[in-house]
């Protein structure tokens, strides 16, 4: 494939005095078609080192020779690229011969030649040779500083990776042109397969202000644009930075377009190495992946993924919000006015504390006995009419009482049944009904629940069933006289009397 490739170049002194970096362009426009044999674009830089005359004196010594010397060869190009590092590298020797105040200076240097058949370089120290191929920006050459043999360090495990972003050397050369022997050279002779679209980027150190997406996003923005404006934009975001000490900093930009000319129908077929993308990919520092056009693949895919993620877990929010705000409104149930609130049963050993026997002073449950309260006041109760369920003590039994004769009572002898010293029958049968205390307590748990009156209702339905005093005298007058011999065997059932008819 023919292509088209246009170069420019821009450079920054930063926060330096002088500037030490340099650059070559070879054809010098900087555009060539390279279209036959021979044909292509040479491109070279140089940072110089040693201070602010060594150093640029070593760069642009470095620049100037390599490019003459590739210019001037005629051998294959992998060792045209050696013999002219070479001799870049003996220039600064005999430029420290010829001023010894130039001792000590010293250059990275990268030079890259591009033609139809793809790319090839060399290089020496920590310059940087870049491509862009969408949407990855990849460094292509080594780099000869402490920093990369740290981080690989670190990548091994041997090291922290702080310790290697900490080190206090880490911007040391391994490998310079110093005018003596060369320690580390990075040289490929094989060329690497070029593409429309793709850029071409040499810089000086100064650049790695910059991070590797960052240099990313500016490609990616002037990716249409010319070498020069790609240059500017580049330079333009290192002095946007700002940080402190900034470096010397140098862009060269190579854009690479495929020719238009329907006549130039020159193909050269590149052979490609196995694995030679992945390769690429490895060396990768950047990626842009912002395209809105023609987006990867890869990345739509798991951006959908991550907005269902992000859809699945909003609406089972809102729904557990939804269900904790329905139950905190929800009213509590209130029991109507007048409907008793439900009880728990009790026990069966619990029971209600068991009501006092009665006395002479308490009504009974035949009915009230003894003196009768004072008109007009109620005897007090602590269960309402119809009230509670509550246990009350069945009532003990007891002996029928014998109907008193209708004559004066005689003296009766002390029978078997009596014991001696009792005054009446109604004595000993009083005796007989009051049972013990632990007999009633025993009553009391056992007694089954049922509900009771009102103590003053009762005496009134107890009232109203007696019959009359007239009733009850022509009753006992119709009687037939007891027997003298003693008391009846089977007295008949006791009466409950009214007031005041009982006897007591």
């Amino acid at each position: 494939m023919s292509f088209v490739l246009a170069s420019a170049a821009r450079a920054t002194t930063g926060a330096r005095a002088g500037q030490e970096d340099a650059f070559r362009l070879w054809p010098a426009e900087g555009v060539a078609r390279p279209n036959g044999k021979g044909g292509g674009l040479l491109a070279v830089l140089a940072d110089g080192m040693g201070g602010h005359t060594g150093g640029a004196v070593a760069g642009q010594t470095a620049c100037s020779t390599f490019a003459e010397a590739f210019s001037a060869a005629t051998t294959p190009y992998e060792a045209r690229l050696q013999s002219a590092l070479n001799a870049s590298n003996e220039a600064l020797a005999k430029g420290v011969e010829q001023n010894a105040a130039l001792k000590g200076m010293g250059c990275t240097l990268i030079g890259a030649w591009m033609d139809e058949v793809g790319l090839r370089w060399t290089s020496v120290g920590d310059s940087l040779l870049l491509l862009y191929r969408f949407p990855d920006v990849m460094r292509l050459n080594a780099d000869h500083s402490l920093g990369s043999f740290l981080d690989e360090q670190a990548r091994q495990n041997r090291i922290t990776f702080s310790e290697a972003k900490q080190h206090h050397n880490r911007n040391a050369l391994r490998s310079a042109l110093t005018g003596s022997k060369i320690d580390l050279v990075d040289l490929r002779g094989e060329p690497l397969e070029l593409r429309a679209g793709d850029w071409i980027l040499l810089a000086s150190d100064g650049i790695c202000s910059l991070e590797g997406d960052e240099i990313a996003d500016v490609v990616y923005n002037f990716r249409e644009s010319s070498p020069a404006q790609m240059a500017d934009g580049l330079i333009a975001a290192v002095v946007k930075k700002a940080v402190a000490g900034q470096d010397n900093t140098t862009v060269v930009a190579v854009r690479v377009d495929e020719a238009s000319d329907a006549s130039d129908a020159v193909t050269t077929r590149v052979m490609r190495r196995p694995g030679e993308e992945q390769e690429l990919r490895s060396r990768r520092i950047g990626i842009t992946g912002r395209s809105k056009t023609s987006p990867p693949k890869r990345s739509a895919a798991r951006s959908v993924r991550s907005a269902v993620w992000l859809v699945a877990a909003a609406i089972f929010f809102l729904i557990f919000a939804a269900t904790v705000l329905l139950r905190a409104l929800q009213p509590t149930p209130v029991p109507a006015s007048g409907t008793a609130a439900p009880t728990r049963p009790l026990p069966a050993a619990v029971t209600a504390p068991a009501p006092e026997p009665a006395t002479a002073d308490t009504p009974g449950p035949d009915g009230p006995k003894g003196p009768r309260p004072p008109a007009g006041e109620q005897p007090k109760s602590a269960t309402p009419d119809a009230g509670p369920l509550v246990p009350v003590k069945p009532p003990a039994p007891q002996r029928a009482r014998p109907q008193p004769p209708s004559g004066p009572p005689a003296a009766q002898p002390p029978g078997p049944s009596q014991p001696p010293g009792a005054q009446s029958g109604e004595v000993q049968e009083q005796r007989d009904v009051q049972p013990s205390k632990a007999k009633q307590q025993q009553d009391d748990r056992e007694a089954p629940v049922r509900r009771v009156k009102r103590p003053e209702r009762q005496a009134k339905e107890n009232v109203r069933e007696q019959p009359s005093k007239e009733a009850l005298k022509s009753a006992i007058k119709s009687a037939p006289p007891a027997a003298k011999e003693g008391p009846t065997t089977a007295p008949r059932p006791a009466q409950s009397l009214p007031w005041g008819f009982g006897g007591e």
